[in-house]
């Protein structure tokens, strides 16, 4: 019998698999690392729209903006704004809308909501005179360097995990 009419031989299957598992280890490994940096934009997404509206909340109350200043982590359910015991304090009512939003009642899953990022804490500083800080903090999936923000510090058990976002903006009181 001719030897290159043979086909292949059993040890040539085997180190075909071989390669082939490797192959396939490496891919598993590159789709894993994508579902964590997926996730990670998606709650980094989130965190900018949260800071974004507490930051629209209190530009369209000047007056008051000095009552927005707190830090805030929700836990539990979610509260039932609308039934506030002052139903005109647009500060309590704005606050309480905030701490669902970072509770991630937006986004439900059955009855869990899922639309904040893992863990949101937000907070709001008086830097100077009109000059406020919003920042939202969450804990990520994979370790970096943390945070520079103390908002949610030594909240997510490994600073290296804890993330936040902030933005920084003055309010014009002209006429208020």
């Amino acid at each position: 019998m001719n030897r290159s009419a043979r086909g292949f031989t059993l040890i040539e299957i085997l180190i075909a698999l071989v390669v082939l598992a490797f192959g396939m280890l490496a891919m598993a490994r590159v789709i894993g690392r994508s579902a964590q940096s997926e996730l990670e934009a998606y709650q980094r997404s989130v965190a900018m729209t949260l800071t974004a509206d507490m930051a629209d909340r209190i530009t369209n109350n000047p007056r008051n903006a000095a009552r927005y200043v707190s830090d805030y982590s929700p836990n539990g359910p979610a509260e039932d704004c609308a039934a506030l015991p002052d139903a005109t304090d647009v500060v309590a009512h704005d606050q309480c809308e905030w701490g669902n939003r970072l509770r991630g009642v937006d986004t439900f899953v059955g009855a869990k909501g899922i639309g904040a990022p893992i863990a949101a804490r937000g907070c709001v500083i008086n830097t100077a005179p009109n000059v406020y800080v919003v920042t939202v903090a969450w804990q990520g999936v994979m370790p970096t360097a943390g945070a520079e923000s103390r908002c949610g510090a030594d909240a997510m058990g490994d600073e290296k995990l804890r993330r936040a976002f902030s933005t920084v903006f003055q309010i014009a009181t002209l006429g208020v």
